[in-house]
């Protein structure tokens, strides 16, 4: 367990599971900086300000957060919560710079293989979508849901007075994301638009912004990095589908909102294939490493909380022996 200094000078813990999600952001920040500092990377000048802002902000909340309950300290933390969610992500993207940086070839034709033999063809799921305006709007609609699904999540916790279950989320949500990192190491990919569409042929934005990102990265133009201006080139799993599982699991205390975050997020989670440039099997994986995740996060957290009950149970008394003085 993490124990730290009070701003009064006192020492508190952080409980489990809170403490696990900041000892991995930690850890994964300190990997971050030695393996880019290590390849050359750099940062620019906007990007060391805010590089700045989110360690004195971890460092405020470390010290300062308090561990008493009342809607105050409910608030406090879910601005740390997502303070976290924005940690977490940032770290995320470049760990994947660097596994995209680090690693050779692109496993394309493999994705393509897999999903051809599961019977699915991206380009005419691409057009069937494209032809229907109105499907097209609500895949575009679902797949954004990303951006700000972090904000329903925590809020409907903190109005279920659950905001104690945001870093049982977390802990999920980094542990699916260091996962996804680290598959994609072994199976980097520059997704469906490049590989199926024409060369010169018009991209969509986001395919543009990470075949960018991508295409620097392997011919060495790309050494400086713009945190404000990060892009997913996670092909191979998908972590929008692994997001779209987390957010529902994560929201599910909710009980009332149940029915909306599944639509919404089910709509994230379809709308990576035709939207997002993902093959089948990029879902399938993403899939599986949020149930994977999910299940993981959850025993952890228990065996967590467990331990200090356990410890604080009296040993019962061993027998007396009685005899003659």
């Amino acid at each position: 367990m993490l124990t730290l200094a009070g701003h009064h000078g006192d020492v508190f813990s952080l409980a489990p599971p809170r403490s696990m999600v900041w000892t991995g952001t930690l850890a994964a920040a300190a990997l971050a900086w030695l393996a880019g500092y290590l390849s050359g990377l750099t940062l620019t000048p906007d990007s060391r300000g805010l590089a700045l802002a989110f360690g004195l902000s971890a460092l405020l909340c470390l010290l300062w957060v308090p561990n008493a309950s009342g809607r105050i300290a409910q608030l406090v933390r879910m601005i740390e919560a997502l303070l976290l969610f924005a940690l977490i992500g940032v770290l995320g993207a470049v760990l994947s710079y660097l596994a995209m940086l680090h690693s050779s070839g692109f496993a394309d034709a493999l994705l393509h293989r897999m999903d051809h033999a599961l019977g699915f063809d991206w380009p005419a799921m691409r057009s069937y979508v494209e032809r229907r305006d109105w499907l097209f709007l609500a895949f575009e609609k679902g797949y954004l849901a990303c951006f700000w699904m972090p904000l329903a999540v925590f809020g409907l916790l903190w109005h279920a007075q659950r905001i104690g279950d945001v870093y049982r989320y977390l802990l999920a949500h980094g542990l699916a994301l260091a996962a996804t990192v680290g598959v994609f190491f072994f199976f980097p990919a520059r997704a469906t638009f490049a590989f199926y569409l024409a060369p010169g042929a018009p991209l969509p934005g986001n395919a543009r912004h990470y075949g960018e990102i991508i295409a620097g990265l392997r011919d060495g133009t790309l050494t400086t990095l713009d945190l404000t201006n990060l892009g997913g080139i996670i092909t191979f799993p998908s972590f929008h589908a692994a997001m779209a599982i987390l957010f529902v699991w994560g929201a599910w205390p909710a009980r009332h909102f149940r029915a909306p975050m599944l639509v919404v997020n089910g709509l994230m989670w379809l709308a990576a294939v035709p939207l997002g440039g993902h093959y089948v099997v990029d879902v399938i994986a993403g899939s599986a490493i949020a149930a994977g995740a999910i299940v993981l996060a959850v025993r952890l957290a228990r065996g967590a909380a467990a331990a200090p009950a356990a410890a604080s149970v009296p040993a019962a008394p061993g027998p007396v022996a009685v005899g003659a003085a």
